[in-house]
C-alpha cells in the first residue's frame, strides 16, 4: 500500500511533494478502494441502462408487445431504483473516507506550521490559513477524486466503448477520433491555468493575511481612527481577488467551451449517420437512441480524463505552496542536554541580525543576571540562540561544554524558559492557560505560581481557577497578561529563566512583589533579566553583561579598568 501511494504521489504531484504526500494517501487508500469499487458498481448500472432503455423501444414498442414492454419497463425502472440508492449510499462512502484524509492531511501541515523554524521568516498567520484551508482542500479533492474519476472513466469509457461496438463498430470510431484534438487544445491551454491558479491563491493568501491582522490591530486602529482606511483597503483587496477568480472562471469556461463543442459536433454527427442509418433500414430506432446515449456517456469520461490534465495544473499549484510549509519545519533532531545543572557559555557570540560586537561571556548555575544594551542591540535574539530559535551570525554558544546547534529544539525548550514582553495568552480558562506549561499539574500547583506572580487576589475576586479569558488575552490589561505567562512559566521545572521585558507593564509595587518570589522559591535557578527599566533592574546581579556595537577598548591604569563598573552597570563584554 505503501509503495503504490508513492508511485501515486509522484505521478501526479511530482517527485518533491510525494515525500510528505505518499504518507497522507497510503491512509487514505484502503477506504478510497471501497469507494473505488462502489463507484464500478455504479458505473455498471449506469451502462445498462441504454442497453434497456433500446429494448424498452425495438423489442416493447416498435415490436408492439405489450408484455415484453412491461418486463423491459418494470427491469429498467428496478435498476434505476436501485442506482439511486446505491448512489447514495456511495455518496456517504465518499464523503466519510474524503473527509477523513482531509483531516489526516490537514492535521499534517498543522503540524508542521508549528514546528516552522523560527529562524526563518515568519509565515504571515493569513498566509498560513489560507494553506491549511484552501490548499490542503484542493489537495485532496484531486488527491482523493483523481483515482476514482481516472478508474471510473476508463472503465465507463471502455463499458460505453465495447457496447457501442457490439452495436455498430465504425460508428464507434467517431468518439475516438476528437480525443487528440482536444487533447492538443488542452496541452496548450495548460500553462495559462497554472498561472491563473498562482495569482488566485496567492491573492487568497493576501487577503486573509490582511483579514487577520486587521481583526488583530482593531484596537489600536480604532484609537488611530483609521479602520475606515483599512475597510477600503480590504475592499480594494477583494475586488483584485474577485476580478482573478472571474478571469480564472472565464479561461475554465473557454477551456470547457471547446470540449463541449467537440461534443456537440459528434452528437450532431452520430445523429446525422445513425439517422441515415434508421432511414435506410440498417439500424432500428432503439439502437439510436442507445448508441447516443453511450457516446454520451463516453464524451463525458473522455472529458474528464483530459480535464484531469489541467486539474492537476491547479493542484501542483497547491502542492508547491504546502511543500513550503513542510520544509520550513525545524525538525526536533539533535542530543539532549547535559544532564545537571547547565552553565552557559558563549564565545564571541552574535545573533544572525544582531548589531552588537560578538561578546564572550560565561553563566553559572544558578546566577543572577542582567542581560543590558541599547533597544533594538539584539539582546533578545542573544537568548533565543539557547533555543535555537535564532541561530547565531559568528561564534559559538554551550551548555555544559555541548554545543547548543547539535542539541535537540525540544529537549533545550524543556530546560529553558524564554519569557517575551508579548506572551500568548489562548482563549479559554486560566487554569487552562496555566496549564499549557504543565498539563497535569493540581490545582495546588496552580494556585503556587499564581501566588509567585501576585494574582491570588485577582483570581479570587472572580471565578477562581475558572475564570475565563478571552481571545488573546483581550479582556485583560497588559500587565495581567504578563503576570499570567510569568505565573506559568514558574509552573514548569526549569533550568535556565529568561525574563525579557517581562515585568515591562506590570506595576512597581507588584513587580517587587513578584521579583521577591522568584528570588525566594527559584533561586537556584539562572534568572536571566533583560529590562530597560523598573525594578527588574534593581538589586544584586552576580553579573552585568552589557551589548555594546563597538569592540570595547581596555586601557589598563594603577587605579581601574574602564568598562569595570560605571554607575553600577559593568562595562566588560
Amino acid at each position: 500500500m505503501d509503495r503504490l501511494a508513492a508511485r501515486l504521489a509522484r505521478m501526479i504531484f511530482g517527485a518533491e511533494a510525494a515525500g510528505w504526500l505518499a504518507p497522507v494517501m497510503a491512509r487514505a487508500l484502503p477506504l478510497g478502494m471501497v469507494v473505488l469499487l462502489a463507484s464500478l458498481l455504479a458505473a455498471a448500472l449506469g451502462l445498462a441502462m441504454p442497453m434497456l432503455t433500446r429494448q424498452v423501444i425495438d423489442a416493447g414498442i416498435m415490436a408492439r408487445d405489450m408484455q415484453a414492454l412491461i418486463f423491459w419497463a418494470g427491469l429498467s425502472f428496478a435498476l434505476g431504483l436501485g442506482a439511486v440508492g446505491f448512489g447514495i449510499a456511495n455518496s456517504m462512502l465518499h464523503l466519510r473516507a474524503s473527509a477523513h484524509m482531509l483531516a489526516h492531511l490537514r492535521g499534517r501541515m498543522f503540524s508542521a506550521a508549528l514546528a516552522r523554524d523560527p529562524a526563518r521568516a515568519e509565515l504571515p498567520l493569513g498566509e498560513a490559513m489560507a494553506r491549511l484551508d484552501g490548499d490542503c482542500a484542493e489537495i485532496q479533492s484531486f488527491a482523493f477524486d483523481t483515482g476514482l474519476v481516472a478508474v471510473g472513466a476508463l472503465f465507463r469509457l471502455a463499458g460505453g466503448l465495447g457496447l457501442m461496438i457490439a452495436l455498430d463498430w465504425r460508428m464507434a470510431m467517431l468518439p475516438l477520433l476528437a480525443a487528440p484534438f482536444e487533447l492538443w487544445f488542452l496541452s496548450r491551454a495548460r500553462p495559462r491555468t497554472r498561472t491563473l491558479a498562482e495569482m488566485v491563491r496567492n491573492q487568497r493568501g493576501a487577503l486573509s493575511t490582511q483579514m487577520a491582522e486587521t481583526l488583530a490591530a482593531r484596537a489600536t486602529l480604532r484609537g488611530l481612527n483609521a479602520l475606515d482606511q483599512r475597510e477600503k483597503s480590504f475592499g480594494m483587496a477583494q475586488q483584485e481577488q474577485i476580478a482573478a477568480l472571474t478571469r480564472q472562471r472565464l479561461w475554465s469556461e473557454t477551456v470547457g467551451a471547446v470540449s463541449q463543442t467537440i461534443t456537440a459536433l459528434l452528437r450532431g454527427t452520430i445523429l446525422l449517420a445513425g439517422g441515415w442509418q434508421v432511414v435506410r433500414g440498417n439500424w432500428q430506432i432503439g439502437t439510436l437512441v442507445a448508441f447516443l446515449a453511450y457516446a454520451g456517456m463516453m464524451s463525458g469520461p473522455l472529458r474528464n480524463l483530459l480535464g484531469l490534465y489541467h486539474a492537476q495544473a491547479r493542484a501542483r499549484v497547491a502542492a508547491d505552496r504546502l511543500g513550503a510549509v513542510i520544509s520550513s519545519a525545524r525538525p526536533d533532531t539533535g542530543a539532549a542536554p547535559p544532564p545537571g545543572p547547565l552553565t552557559i557559555t558563549l564565545r564571541d557570540a552574535r545573533a544572525e541580525g544582531a548589531a552588537h560586537y560578538p561578546v564572550t561571556a560565561e553563566i553559572l548555575p544558578g546566577q543572577r543576571v542582567l542581560l543590558d544594551g541599547p533597544s533594538g542591540i539584539g539582546k533578545s535574539r542573544l537568548m533565543a540562540t539557547l533555543t535555537r530559535d535564532a541561530p547565531l551570525a559568528e561564534g559559538y554558544a554551550l551548555l555544559s561544554g555541548a554545543t547548543v546547534s547539535h542539541l535537540r529544539p525540544g529537549a533545550l525548550c524543556a530546560r529553558i524558559t524564554h519569557l517575551a514582553q508579548r506572551p500568548a495568552i489562548l482563549r479559554g480558562t486560566l487554569a487552562q492557560n496555566l496549564r499549557l506549561a504543565v498539563p497535569d499539574a493540581d490545582d495546588q500547583a496552580l494556585w503556587r505560581a499564581l501566588a509567585d506572580a501576585d494574582l491570588t487576589s485577582w483570581t479570587q475576586e472572580r471565578l477562581g481557577l475558572a475564570t475565563p479569558i478571552a481571545e488573546t488575552g483581550a479582556d485583560l490589561s497588559g500587565g495581567l497578561r504578563q503576570r499570567i505567562a510569568i505565573a506559568r512559566a514558574l509552573l514548569r521545572p526549569a533550568d535556565i529563566l529568561i525574563f525579557d521585558e517581562a515585568f515591562s507593564e506590570i506595576d512597581d509595587a507588584a513587580c517587587r512583589r513578584i521579583l521577591a518570589a522568584i528570588e525566594a522559591r527559584h533561586n537556584k535557578t539562572t534568572r536571566i533579566f533583560i529590562a530597560h527599566s523598573g525594578p527588574a533592574r534593581e538589586g544584586e546581579f552576580d553579573q552585568r553583561i552589557t551589548l555594546v556595537s563597538s569592540a570595547p577598548i581596555f586601557l589598563i591604569s594603577r587605579g581601574e579598568t574602564p568598562y569595570q563598573r560605571e554607575n553600577a552597570r559593568e562595562k566588560a563584554v
